[in-house]
């Protein structure tokens, strides 16, 4: 796991506390940058690095780089200098470095560095920087973001190849609008690692994954039986699921399935150790059955428009995977306010942190970069990608949760888990994305 925080600010006050001071931390993160570009101009014949610079502590990281750098190139935007740009730039001054005075052709670069603005920025861009990003864009550079690529959240920002992240993760850098122009998150080292019992905030990585095991006498009933209330299509997805990432039993409470594998119930007939609820199911009557009381719930899809879903957010053995639009609706019911989904895809972060401020159960909202959020804890998988943008997906991923729940896992243990599995699958899937659909994440399970 990686920590992830809101900004800065907290670990650059830890660093100062323990004797780093701002200096020190701008050398280290230039050194950082410069490994990186070094790093990634090695398959580069004579590789033209230009690096295009604010006025601020971002520019000035840029600054220190290039003295790291044996050759590199240079074009500063004509910002206000604050004390840390101009006592950078008088070194590399000294030692004759000469800056571009007239705008680049950007066309003609190898590798493009930006950093103008950061996570310093408060305010849009101007015109002048849209017109300059815009010809970036077409240039075939590869593209590296300073702590954040400048402009990012806006209409239009610098669209990176590779983001270095100054010191620790920062959450905009995971929003699902980022994912497209974050590229590949790295993070450098400031001087002292992340303390990471500062945040509550974390990215899974593959190594965080735990699968259930098995031992070599265990029998089928020591992995759980699963019930899944849903309709035919999506159900008999759960159910195999639920089965390859290792339930020991599922039933499909319908009238058919599309699997042998799966047995049809017509209501819970025997033991039951978790239950999915909702993918295509048109009669949500289940939902006030006593019964479920005290077993595991996952609830998805449908779930999300029966009034009687708030009897089940006081429960911490239950998981709500909504997709944005479902989130839509589960704020209505449970804020009475009209939240349109772009809002939420905008502020992601913020509406999940309020509906687990007030709300026991987890939640596992669902988008390109998936939020499982329980009370203050945060998990955030970003190792996922567009082939997952399938019908059905989520189907898979209800039954993946229920499983982990069946095999004794808490609930937030098999959200992070079950979700992070699933990114993978998509992750390792090294065919077309366009060609992934439901039944091949079911079968790059057993791959993981």
């Amino acid at each position: 796991m990686k920590a992830v925080f809101k900004d800065n600010i907290s670990y650059e006050k830890k660093l100062i506390e323990k004797g780093l001071d701002e200096f020190l931390m701008m050398e280290n993160a230039g050194i950082e940058l410069a490994n990186l570009i070094k790093k990634k101009s090695k398959n580069i014949k004579n590789a033209k690095i230009l690096f295009l610079l604010g006025t601020g502590g971002n520019g000035a990281d840029g600054l220190v780089a290039i003295r790291h750098l044996k050759k590199a190139f240079a074009f500063v935007m004509p910002y206000k200098k604050n004390t840390m740009f101009i006592k950078q730039e008088q070194i590399l001054k000294n030692i004759g470095f000469k800056f571009l005075k007239k705008e680049p052709k950007f066309k003609d670069f190898d590798i493009i560095v930006d950093c103008v603005f950061g996570s310093g920025l408060n305010k849009a861009l101007d015109e002048n920087l849209q017109r300059i990003f815009k010809k970036i864009a077409k240039s075939k550079a590869l593209k590296i973001a300073c702590d954040v690529p400048s402009g990012l959240g806006q209409e239009l920002c610098f669209k990176a190849d590779y983001t270095l992240c100054m010191g620790v993760i920062k959450e905009i850098l995971l929003e699902d609008f980022a994912k497209e122009f974050a590229g590949k998150i790295k993070i450098a080292n400031l001087g002292l690692k992340p303390y990471m019992q500062n945040t509550s905030s974390f990215l899974l990585e593959k190594k965080d994954l735990k699968l259930i095991t098995k031992k070599i006498n265990s029998n089928k009933g020591d992995f759980g039986h699963i019930y899944i209330f849903a309709n035919k299509s999506a159900g008999t997805l759960a159910g195999l699921g639920a089965l390859e990432f290792g339930a020991g039993l599922v039933s499909l409470v319908a009238k058919e399935s599309f699997s042998p594998l799966i047995m049809l119930k017509d209501d819970i007939e025997s033991k039951i150790n978790a239950a999915a609820i909702g993918m295509g199911l048109d009669d949500l009557s289940i939902l006030k059955d006593e019964r479920l009381k005290n077993i595991p719930l996952v609830l998805d899809a449908n779930c999300f428009q029966s009034e009687n879903l708030p009897s089940y957010l006081a429960r911490e053995d239950v998981v709500l995977t909504p997709h944005p639009k479902e989130f839509c609706m589960l704020l209505k019911l449970c804020f009475n306010e009209d939240i349109s989904v772009e809002e939420i895809q905008n502020k992601r972060f913020f509406y999940a942190r309020k509906f687990s401020s007030k709300f026991q159960c987890v939640l596992v909202l669902k988008g390109a970069n998936p939020i499982i959020a329980q009370k203050e804890k945060f998990f955030i998988v970003n190792c996922g990608n567009e082939a997952l943008a399938k019908g059905g997906s989520g189907d898979v991923l209800s039954g993946m949760i229920a499983a982990l729940l069946g095999a004794k896992f808490n609930a937030l243990e098999a959200a992070k888990n079950a979700v992070l599995a699933h990114a993978l699958v998509a992750k390792n899937y090294k065919k077309n994305k366009i060609s992934f659909d439901a039944l091949k994440l079911i079968k790059g399970l057993k791959c993981l």
